[in-house]
């Protein structure tokens, strides 16, 4: 009883943040927050035309994400207010699929409810229905406790459907395949994970040959954003900078696949490296964390931090000044946001190496020498 009210618990706040967030962002409430969602209609006249984003028209998004986009459009229809209507109720979906995935890894993994927590993190209602990253999470996190579960073939299909609506869930296949003990089994998840990836990165190479190049040549000139290195360039064009975070999440990255641990550390760690060291990190990324925090109670230390200075980069970023320079408050807050981040890391990996939170901290302090 007392599990069925705890899990109660936890889809009920995942609906209360989804129609907070739906509330925060709405285009015709008074005083609501920016919403690319919102952005997307105003700034494409092909979307109002009901053109699809990515197969009809260039769109900066991966096929998924595009197709959410076109739905809603076909759902709603013309109006502003109908379209946006219509995303909010196809995210539900994603916010109750994020809860179970929470819930099933926190019970899988065998650590603290206190991971269950996660679920009411701030980033979900402030950047929610906001962009796409909730239904990215929502299937990564899923694919993780599909994995747990042993059901690997549907774990694969939704991380490739993951990836076909945020790349970052790429980073953690190669730890699926590492955790699987023979070549048949690698093979089989890799076929599977192509197959949910595939057919939307098909459908949209088939009706629209080019968007693919113009997808990676879009982002390929992408500027430095919230990346904590600008502190050090100081040009958000800098080719340098970009070599420079690409290397760092490269030696992190390879790093995490090469050490011992669990599945959901390593899976977290993967994701939080790629996060701190690139270049683009906006602060609805943040969200591709929350299932993966569930399982790693060190890190709830540092959720505080993390979602204060995420949520306060939105709340100061339309300012009179460059929102993407040294010195701004945006850029001061996302960089107290990559500080708290590699703390949370380092507590994540060291957790995995048997060190307690105590040494750790003595650590730090310089007050206790070289650790086993």
């Amino acid at each position: 009883m007392k599990r069925a009210y705890i899990n109660a618990v936890v889809y009920g706040v995942a609906v209360i943040s989804w129609l907070l967030s739906a509330a925060l962002h709405n285009p015709r409430m008074s005083g609501n927050i920016y919403s690319d969602i919102a952005y997307f209609w105003d700034r494409n006249y092909e979307l109002r035309l009901g053109l699809a984003p990515c197969f009809e028209f260039f769109f900066e998004y991966p096929p998924l994400s595009c197709a959410v986009t076109y739905l809603s459009r076909i759902i709603g229809g013309p109006a502003l207010e109908s379209y946006y209507s219509a995303f909010v109720y196809l995210s539900l979906p994603a916010y109750l699929l994020l809860a179970w995935s929470i819930i099933t890894i926190v019970e899988k993994s065998g650590v603290s409810k206190l991971g269950l927590l996660v679920i009411a993190s701030p980033s979900l209602v402030v950047y929610g229905i906001y962009n796409y990253d909730h239904f990215a999470a929502a299937l990564a996190g899923a694919a993780i406790a599909l994995f747990l579960l042993g059901r690997r073939e549907l774990s694969a299909l939704l991380n490739g459907l993951a990836f076909a609506f945020k790349l970052y869930s790429g980073l953690i296949l190669p730890l699926f395949l590492i955790e699987l003990k023979d070549t048949r089994q690698r093979l089989t998840y890799f076929a599977y994970f192509v197959i949910g990836a595939a057919v939307p990165y098909f459908a949209q190479i088939i009706l629209n040959p080019n968007s693919i190049v113009e997808f990676f040549r879009y982002h390929a000139g992408w500027g430095l954003e919230n990346a904590w290195y600008i502190w050090v360039f100081g040009d958000p064009f800098s080719p340098s900078a970009r070599i420079f975070g690409l290397a760092i999440a490269a030696y992190l990255i390879l790093r995490v696949y090469a050490m011992r641990g669990s599945l959901q550390a390593k899976c977290f760690l993967a994701v939080a490296a790629w996060l701190f060291s690139s270049y683009v990190f906006t602060p609805q990324m943040i969200i591709w964390l929350i299932p993966l925090m569930a399982a790693q109670p060190r890190t709830l230390y540092f959720w505080p931090a993390i979602e204060i200075t995420n949520v306060g980069i939105i709340m100061t970023w339309f300012g009179d000044y460059d929102p993407v320079m040294p010195g701004t408050p945006p850029q001061v807050l996302a960089l107290l946001r990559a500080i708290s981040l590699a703390l949370m890391g380092l507590s994540v990996y060291y957790a995995e190496r048997g060190v307690s939170t105590k040494e750790l901290l003595l650590r730090f302090l310089g007050r206790e020498h070289r650790l086993a």
